[in-house]
């Protein structure tokens, strides 16, 4: 029963950050329709971002705070460079766009923070245990902001005027423009609340799972499945879909084998895209997507 709840806690931390991760791909997607491949490379990106202030002797938290705008500033200036020229962006156009600048990120980061992964210095170091599971103050950390800023994003899209603004902009563009909408500001704005979301989640993330170049392409994949299963347009189906991810994987490397654990994305993906293309939590994407 101990490790069954040690696996269920881990799961459930990891989870956390996969749901950020999916948030920025339900930001983006709902607001413009383009899915952006470079959504795990924020969140690899602020984790060295962070790294490297802290060596440089910058304070953790400041450190934090610079890695999360540099990524919201990196995740703006490529919606104005890369995204905004294109008049006709379709669902093929944005893949084909978001993966190019997904492959120039990685080839930045290699080349400035080098192959090594490292892990950034946790918020509160240490740990402690309860009924023999032993929970580290980082997780908390994970849980509590995760929990945080997926009910803020969540109160932002569905229960304000701006936000339903923005996802108007994806799922009625004309009526959007016709009553003073602008399209180009809304997706700018989706673009840092993803790039914001993603940077949380890589500085969350560095102090247990560690960061490097290509940390990026997994979380993004992960982040991804998590999004799928909610549909892509729901930030609550987001969340579950990530923590379900979170737990499954940790489950299946526990009690089967550790080789199989970044499989069980995979097979999410296959059996959400075949069996329910809407995602297990969403019920109005199967069109879109």
């Amino acid at each position: 029963m101990t490790d069954l709840l040690q696996l269920l806690f881990a799961g459930l931390s990891q989870g956390a950050v996969y749901a950020l991760v999916a948030i920025g791909f339900v930001a983006i997607f709902t607001v413009s329709g383009v899915i952006n491949l470079a959504q795990g490379e924020f969140a690899a990106l602020a984790g060295l971002v962070a790294i490297s202030a802290v060596g440089s002797g910058l304070p953790l938290l400041a450190a934090v705070v610079l890695a999360v705008v540099s990524v919201a500033l990196v995740a703006v200036i490529m919606e104005r460079l890369v995204i905004f020229p294109v008049k006709r962006m379709t669902t093929l156009v944005s893949l084909i766009l978001t993966l190019g600048v997904s492959t120039g990120l990685k080839a930045l980061m290699l080349l400035v923070y080098g192959p090594n992964a490292e892990g950034l210095t946790p918020l509160t170091p240490g740990g402690f245990s309860v009924a023999g599971v032993s929970i580290r103050y980082q997780e908390l950390w994970i849980l509590l902001i995760a929990g945080i800023v997926s009910l803020a994003v969540y109160w932002f899209y569905e229960r304000t005027l701006a936000g339903k603004s923005l996802r108007a902009c994806a799922e009625q563009p004309v009526a959007a423009r016709l009553v003073g909408i602008s399209l180009t500001k809304a997706s700018l704005i989706s673009f840092l609340i993803a790039g914001t979301v993603g940077a949380i989640a890589g500085v969350l993330a560095s102090p247990i799972f560690f960061t490097s170049w290509e940390s990026g392409l997994t979380l993004g994949l992960k982040g991804f499945v998590a999004a799928t299963l909610g549909g892509l347009i729901s930030v609550r189906g987001a969340v579950l879909g990530g923590l379900l991810l979170g737990v499954l994987e940790t489950l299946t490397a526990g009690y089967i084998s550790t080789g199989l654990r970044d499989a069980v994305a995979f097979l999410l993906l296959i059996i959400v895209l075949v069996a329910r293309p809407a995602g297990i939590f969403g019920r109005s994407a199967e069109a879109r997507v």
